[in-house]
């Protein structure tokens, strides 16, 4: 019997970008394909936003930045992390736009430019709240004044990291005064970026948006009538298969669920090996039969249960959803269940091989 499959339909990916777009108005759109597009495959999740609409893609790895071009895809392609010393050259050869953090960055991105006789492109990473990447807010006037007279790069943007919805307005603020500063001291920076999705609907500003998990449907929980979403992922697993109990039975590893005289049970081929987080042994809950079915006992590496509901008829070989485009199990229900956020569900559900959907 077969295994549990991931298929990722890109026509959800496609209406996901479309229905963003109209959300962000006039703002540009920058899909966020880093790690491999969340697991779910770098190339094919690049061509779908591009094909939708999304002006522009980033990537943490700039090996990612390599295989879009190599692939032939020609749409501008970001580097949001501050670009390694060594990997400035790749940057500027690739076109890539490099993120820089440091004078000595900017000096040495400013000798390749001058080398190759074309200013590379360069955004400038503020820090103001998360530690990861960045200028500090506070010293962007000291960076600014150090790498102005510069005639390799062209100064194209700034961007940070939004820490979280408390820590927002304080790291806006840090940012809109650094960028100031940059423009001061006559670094142009035209193009700003700081929200990714959460940002984005928590109201935050700048000229670009750069969407992650939204591309697969996730609005972090928070109901949007302007913004209809799909679950851009299927999960299904199949029945192993299906016992009626005819006295109580402990049902699992651990006996933390038991099955009554009656009860109907059925097993499916799916467990944390696959990705599924084992908090969904308590909550979590599929469609099988078209009806919804909690998962009772244990979640273990390879096999999860469901109790059918009365009069529901299930049989060996039939499809659960457990995550889909459908009332609850989509993303953000089902990664909200687990105690999770949707980043990391699909990203562990990724360990299996993703089936792309046209």
């Amino acid at each position: 019997m077969r295994g549990p499959q991931l298929e990722l339909k890109l026509d959800a990916v496609r209406h996901n970008v479309r229905a963003w777009l109209s959300y962000l108005a006039e703002r540009e759109l920058w899909a966020v394909v880093k790690s491999n597009a969340y697991g779910l495959g770098l190339i094919p999740v690049a061509r779908a936003c591009l094909e939708a609409g999304a002006h522009r893609l980033c990537v943490v790895d700039m090996q990612e930045a390599v295989r879009l071009c190599d692939a032939g895809i020609s749409a501008p392609i970001v580097h949001v992390w501050a670009t390694p010393l060594e990997e400035l050259e790749t940057a500027a050869r690739l076109n890539v736009v490099a993120t820089i953090e440091d004078e000595r960055g900017a000096h040495e991105l400013s000798r390749i430019g001058d080398t190759r006789g074309k200013p590379a492109l360069a955004h400038v990473a503020i820090e103001t709240g998360t530690g990861w990447s960045g200028v500090p807010a506070a010293k962007i006037a000291q960076f600014a004044s150090g790498v102005q007279g510069l005639k390799g790069v062209t100064w194209e943007g700034a961007w940070t990291h939004i820490a979280g919805q408390d820590s927002m307005p304080a790291q806006e603020s840090a940012f809109d005064a650094a960028v100031s500063a940059l423009r001061v001291s006559g670094l142009k920076v035209p193009i700003t970026h700081l929200a990714s999705t959460g940002p984005a609907l928590w109201g935050a500003g700048g000229a670009a948006v750069r969407i992650g998990v939204g591309l697969y449907g996730s609005s972090l929980g928070r109901t949007h009538p302007q913004l209809a979403l799909k679950t851009a992922l299927t999960l299904r697993a199949p029945v192993m298969y299906v016992k009626r109990f005819d006295r109580p039975t402990a049902l699992g590893y651990g006996g933390t669920a038991v099955a009554q005289a009656g009860e109907a049970i059925a097993t499916l081929r799916l467990g944390y090996a696959d990705g599924l987080p084992r908090a969904l042994s308590v909550g979590g809950l599929a469609i099988l039969g078209g009806e919804r079915c909690n998962i009772v006992g244990a979640i273990g590496m390879n096999f999860t249960m469901l109790k059918v509901p009365f009069g529901v008829a299930v049989n060996a070989g039939d499809e659960a959803i457990v995550v889909g485009d459908m009332d609850g199990v989509r993303l953000d229900e089902v990664a909200q269940r687990a105690g999770t956020i949707p980043h990391q569900l699909i990203t562990s559900l990724a360990a299996l091989s993703v089936r792309p959907n046209v």
